[in-house]
Order: C-alpha cells, then sequence, then structure tokens
C-alpha cells in the first residue's frame, strides 16, 4: 500500500506517520417491518386469491484499508481502500402467505377465507467491491441483484366443504435488488466527500495524534414479485366455475436512508522536538577565541524525529552538525560555536526544522559578545555548555582539526603589552 501522490506533491520534504489499518463495518435493517396484503383478486369474484407479505433482515458491509497522517504544509488525512476488500451482503427473508377467499352467498353456499400455504423464502447474496464507494470512485456502488427462479406456491385441488372444491395453482417470481454507496467520512473537524480526497485537520502537540471518523453510507433496497394465480371452483349447483389467469405484478420499496457505522479512532504516533533551552548566551568571548555550547535535541513522540538545523543571523556562529535524528524516548546534539570576528554584541537563531508537525520550526536565541584580546597571554580555546543538559550526543562535536588549526594559528599571533 502506497502514499496517495496527492499527498506528496505539496512539498518536497514530505513526512508522514505509521500507516493505520482501517475496517468499517455496519448493518443495515433494509428489509425489516416491510407488509403488504394484496386484498382479494380478482375482485368481485366469487372465488378469489389474497396474497399476504411480510419481509424482514438486511444487509452487512465491511471495507478495510489503510489511513495515512501526512505533512508539513498542512496535517492531512486520507484513507485508501485495499483492492477488493469490500463485503457488501444480503441476508433477509420474504415471508408469503397464500389464501382462497369464496364468497358463494348469492348462490346459496357458503363465505370464508382459507389459508392453503405459507412459507419463507430466503434472499441472499454477495457482492465484493473496492473500497470506498465515495464519489468519484471508479465504482461509486455496489449492487445485489438476487432473481430466484418462480416458486410454485401451490398446486391442488382443495375440498373447501362438502361437495365443494377449489382447484389452485400460483406462481410468484421475485426479484430482490439492494444498493450501497458511500456518502461522506466526518475526521475530525474536517469532511471526506471523494474517493482518496485529504482532508486537513489541525495538529495537535502529543506523542500520540487521534483522529476520530464516521463514515456515512447510503442503503436501499426493491422487492419485484409477480403472480400467476389460476382459480377454478367445482361445485354441485354451480358445476366448474374457471377464473382466467392473470399476472399480478407487485412492488416493494423501501425508502433510500442514509446511516453512520460506528465512530472508528486511529491513533498516529508523532514525533515531538523539545530543545535544551530556548536562548543561550555564549558571554563574553575574545576576539579570535572560540566559546562552544551543547545543544540537546530530545525526542518526547512515539515516532522518530528527524530534522535540520541552521543559523540566521551574525556568522560570527556556526552549528555541527547540521543533521539531527533521534528515537522516540532518546536525544540527539549539536554544538553551537560562538566564534566573535569583531568586537561589539553579536546575535543570531539556531532554527531546528523538523517532522515535528505541532511545531515545525523552533527557533533558540543565540547572543555573544566579542571583546579585546588580552596582550602578552597565548590564545585558548573555550569549550564548555551552558544548557548544562549533561547528554551525550550521538554526533560528534566541533571538527577537532579546525580547532587545532585555529588555535595554531592563533598562537603565532602573540602579541606583547604596549
Amino acid at each position: 500500500m502506497t502514499l496517495p501522490l496527492l499527498l506528496l506533491s505539496s512539498s518536497a520534504w514530505a513526512y508522514e506517520s505509521e500507516s493505520q489499518s482501517v475496517l468499517l463495518e455496519d448493518s443495515a435493517p433494509v428489509f425489516d417491518n416491510i407488509a403488504f396484503d394484496s386484498g382479494v383478486i380478482p375482485s368481485g369474484s366469487p372465488v378469489g386469491v389474497q396474497f399476504t407479505l411480510g419481509t424482514k433482515g438486511g444487509t452487512d458491509v465491511r471495507m478495510e484499508g489503510e489511513a495515512y497522517l501526512s505533512w508539513p504544509d498542512d496535517v492531512t488525512f486520507a484513507a485508501e481502500g485495499e483492492v477488493r476488500k469490500g463485503y457488501f451482503e444480503l441476508d433477509a427473508s420474504l415471508d408469503a402467505v397464500t389464501s382462497v377467499v369464496v364468497d358463494l352467498s348469492s348462490y346459496g353456499g357458503p363465505s370464508g377465507a382459507f389459508e392453503i400455504d405459507h412459507r419463507s423464502l430466503a434472499m441472499d447474496g454477495r457482492a465484493i467491491f473496492d473500497p470506498f464507494v465515495l464519489e468519484g470512485a471508479a465504482e461509486p456502488r455496489v449492487e445485489i441483484e438476487d432473481t430466484t427462479d418462480s416458486t410454485q406456491l401451490i398446486n391442488y385441488s382443495y375440498e373447501i366443504f362438502a361437495g365443494v372444491s377449489l382447484d389452485f395453482t400460483a406462481n410468484m417470481t421475485p426479484t430482490i435488488t439492494v444498493g450501497f454507496e458511500g456518502v461522506q467520512w466526518l475526521v475530525n473537524e474536517g469532511v471526506i466527500t471523494e474517493e482518496n480526497e485529504p482532508v486537513v485537520i489541525t495538529p495537535e502537540q502529543g506523542a500520540d495524534f487521534i483522529v476520530d471518523s464516521v463514515f456515512r453510507g447510503l442503503y436501499d433496497g426493491t422487492i419485484a414479485l409477480v403472480f400467476d394465480p389460476q382459480v377454478s371452483v367445482t361445485a354441485p349447483f354451480l358445476g366448474t366455475i374457471p377464473l382466467v389467469s392473470f399476472e399480478y405484478p407487485l412492488e416493494l420499496v423501501t425508502d433510500s436512508f442514509e446511516q453512520d457505522f460506528e465512530q472508528v479512532s486511529f491513533t498516529f504516533p508523532m514525533p515531538v522536538l523539545q530543545p535544551g533551552s530556548d536562548a543561550e548566551d555564549l558571554g563574553e568571548v575574545e576576539v579570535t577565541q572560540l566559546r562552544t555550547v551543547n545543544i540537546p535535541i530530545q525526542n518526547i513522540g512515539n515516532l522518530a524525529l528527524q530534522g535540520s538545523a541552521a543559523i540566521e543571523g551574525s556568522a560570527d556562529f556556526t552549528v555541527f552538525p547540521t543533521q539531527f535524528n533521534a528515537a522516540p524516548g532518546t536525544s540527539d546534539g549539536l554544538v553551537v560555536t560562538f566564534a566573535p570576528s569583531e568586537v561589539g554584541a553579536a546575535s543570531a537563531e539556531l532554527v531546528l526544522t523538523s517532522n515535528d508537525p505541532g511545531y515545525p520550526d523552533i527557533r533558540v536565541l543565540l547572543s555573544g559578545t566579542g571583546v579585546e584580546t588580552d596582550q602578552g597571554q597565548n590564545v585558548e580555546t573555550i569549550i564548555e555548555s551552558t544548557s548544562g543538559c549533561g547528554c551525550a550526543s550521538t554526533t560528534p562535536g566541533p571538527a577537532l582539526p579546525t580547532l587545532l588549526a585555529g588555535a595554531l594559528g592563533l598562537s603565532l599571533l602573540v602579541r606583547r603589552r604596549a
């Protein structure tokens, strides 16, 4: 799984946290509590058929992928579904009751309703898709269509009462269609509405960054049924009365509805830079002499810290090395050198640029004063730490050959007092 390129194009220095697995699951009662009563058909006939229908159950959705947190220009959250790791399942049933209604009162015969069949038909199916079916996806909607072969509900002769029999056949052909698509993804204070679209979120300073998300989906379902009942009745005083066969189409539609998945939270480890101090005064240093100070760089986060160091301001200040790295819970170190080139106050800033999204640029104020060199004295290099951190740097201090060469050059320029 690779980070979408659109997250990397905004900056030459792009950082990201460790990706987090995404698992979204939801169940929607698409066909719960849907009922239908056809009434007596055909209407007005002395013998008719009546269908009573009820449904229950619905669909299940499961989607898998990876979530990313990227910066530095903005802290952005994005998610990418794994190919063919979306599962859409239909698990419902159709309850059908078939009754015959007889009204022979005008012929001096009996009347009544007789239940002759009661059965439950399974509605099932499965579709595999690419998450997260938001707008702009190659497949922005996933659908299951379950077309079942015609089911013969009943086919027999039934003696309603003495001397009166009923010949009845009826077939039912159902077509079940259910659909699902993504609507939006609420992420902290942001909203994702398009596939693979990043959303900017407000960074927080801390060893971990928590992203709370709620995915919203749209569901719909339709059951289309066709009945073709054929009924005839035989009675001593009527003979055989045939009822012309006919088709009776019926469509049960559930209103499409939106439903939120349960909230899912992602924990992204973050780097947190903590310098040893926010200001360093290197004091008075004789011109052509040196003074150094150790600047500890501590990572109090849960992700590896990496960054660079530079000096802005007086060229009398230098820093070594210009890169730093620190694993979670460890420290690195820098050495700042003040070598005044002239008498007077000097100042600069040590700029620490890192992958800490809360504070990507931290500045440490540097100051010092150049004073006249004492005459008649050998020049000595002063090396000390004003930060008092007592930490051990993982990188070397100032280049020793440079310091020795400077000291040798200065020893040749020893002045005598006037």
